[in-house]
């Protein structure tokens, strides 16, 4: 399966409110936060409350997560 058939996989089965999120992240187009965002939001299940809740310390992102208080 190409890279560009895949992408479109995963966007079509991420929840319609992180679409956007994944779609400027796998074309390039997203800032730094929001690759961030999508990465840890494809971990996770999509579930903003157990990004906060991450014990992935060894994740190089860990620090840089959103949705932190």
């Amino acid at each position: 399966m190409k890279r560009q058939e895949r992408y479109a996989e995963v966007i079509s089965e991420a929840p319609i409110k992180v679409r956007k999120c994944l779609r400027e992240a796998f074309t390039g187009s997203a800032s730094p936060r929001k690759a961030i965002k999508a990465m840890c939001l494809a971990c996770v299940g999509y579930e903003r409350q157990e990004v906060a809740k991450c014990t992935g310390f060894s994740c190089p992102l860990w620090a840089y997560r959103p949705y932190q208080r």
